[in-house]
Formats: structure tokens, sequence, C-alpha cells
């Protein structure tokens, strides 16, 4: 082992665990910062998850279903009796 590594190993064995979480999350951010398409992949594809979930649970829904009514209705009963 080189002497920066000796020396680095030293600095990091006397920081709490969670001090050495944190070191640990910024080592992998910054060697792994070229990989930003892979992120950007990454994200993409939970996008379309997303969108696909959000497909899949219209079909149990009613045809007539309109959020927006609902939400009208719901702030409504809510709020206006409460006066």
């Amino acid at each position: 082992m080189s002497i920066l590594q000796e020396q680095a190993v030293r600095l990091i064995s006397n920081l709490s665990d969670d001090n050495v979480k944190f070191l640990i999350e910024f080592m992998q951010r910054f060697m792994f910062a070229g990989n930003a398409d892979a992120e950007d992949d990454m994200a993409l594809q939970a996008l379309h998850r997303l969108h696909g979930a959000r497909q899949e649970v219209w079909q149990y829904l009613p045809q007539d279903f309109d959020p927006d009514r609902e939400l009208a209705e719901a702030r409504s009963a809510k709020y206006d009796c409460a006066y």
C-alpha cells in the first residue's frame, strides 16, 4: 500500500460511521460521474414504468372518473362544511 493510501486509511479510521457513509457516497458520485448516461437511462426507464403503471391503474377506474371533479368535491366537503 502506498503512503497516500495508508494516510487515507488512517484518516478514515478516525471518522464516525455516519461520516464514513457520507464519504463513500461522495466517492461513488465522484468516481461514476462519467456514467451520467447510465443514470439518465435508469431515470427514463423509471418514467416509462410509471407511465405503464398509470395506464394500468386507469383500467380499474370507472369510465366517467374525473380526478379534478373528485378533488373539487372532496375539498368542498372538507372545507365548506368546516365554516
